[in-house]
């Protein structure tokens, strides 16, 4: 066997673990996705109620329990500044608990003017309110490609004092990135937060299986540049990116061959973004988390389903 023959079989190896576990995200709106969805998931796979700040609170509460009636995990997001103070946190989170909602994600929440006293996932982390509860799991956000309006040392402080916090209070906490088109702006920011002391495991965000154009638009507004220039490149032309359906697989492929390479890699599974495609990345997901899948010569990834 040839070296290069042994690196891509363990980048193809590598490719199918980080997605494996992987999870995906639906909103409210889409409720009456899941169970057509949960004919392609995995029995338990982790579903995402996005937070959308027109909708109220109970809508989500009603997909999370779709979510589980139909065999599926669903992880709640919580828009810290959408909560008035820790009062209505503990109310909050006694409401997640009488749906049996075991995971959330906890995200600031692009708000303008926070409900009341809470503005930063650090309070809600810090808060007895949340550490009493005995979340299985809990997420934070990620930004390799920094956050819009906020101060990229600020960005990665806030990253090393949630390893404080968790260590502290044993709490089970893992990042989110924001979705990317580019393995290189993730592998470079997760190196660069180990170096600083991130210890937390690391959900890559991707973008599901919408239009190129679709992207973009989410993209600008998310602030991720250098993946965004990836993008541009591979969608030519405007015409061509209305079009198209995009698959993250050339990233997908990048974040394999970077955590074959990487043995203290924190980067442990990925985290998909439908933006309305529910079903059709549920299926394109499902079918490289059992194998159903090669890396071409050109190193991109190919799937029965394309």
């Amino acid at each position: 066997m040839t070296d290069e023959h042994g690196s891509a079989t363990t980048a193809l190896g590598t490719a199918r673990r980080l997605v494996e576990g992987f999870s995906i995200e639906v909103t409210p709106r889409e409720t009456d996705k899941l169970e057509e969805a949960a004919r392609v998931l995995a029995p338990g796979t982790a579903v995402y109620v996005t937070f959308l700040g027109n909708v109220p609170f109970e809508r989500s509460l009603a997909t999370a329990r779709r979510a589980r009636e139909v065999g599926l995990r669903p992880v709640v997001h919580l828009a810290v500044r959408a909560i008035a103070d820790l009062g209505a946190l503990d109310r909050t989170l006694g409401q997640l608990a009488d749906q049996e909602v075991t995971d959330i994600l906890l995200v600031a929440g692009s708000i303008a003017e926070p409900a009341g006293s809470l503005d930063r996932t650090l309070q809600v982390l810090e808060s007895p309110a949340l550490q009493r509860r005995g979340f299985a799991s809990i997420g934070v956000a990620g930004h390799p490609e920094g956050n819009p309006g906020v101060d990229p040392g600020a960005v990665d402080d806030a990253v090393v004092q949630k390893n404080k916090i968790a260590a502290d209070a044993g709490l089970p906490l893992h990042l989110v990135t924001q979705f990317c088109f580019s393995a290189d702006p993730v592998v470079a920011w997760e190196r660069r937060m180990r170096d600083a002391g991130n210890r937390l495991p690391v959900h890559v965000g991707l973008p599901g299986l919408t239009s190129p154009a679709r992207l973009l638009k989410f993209g600008l507004s998310c602030g991720i540049g250098p993946s965004l220039s990836v993008l541009r490149k591979q969608g030519g032309s405007v015409l061509k990116l209305a079009t198209q359906v995009y698959r993250p697989a050339q990233t997908l492929a990048g974040l394999a061959r970077a955590v074959a390479d990487d043995a203290e890699s924190l980067l442990t599974t990925v985290h998909f973004f439908p933006f309305g495609a529910v079903v059709p990345t549920a299926t394109w997901a499902s079918a490289i988390s059992a194998g159903r899948f090669r890396l071409t010569d050109d190193g991109r990834l190919e799937t029965d389903v394309d």
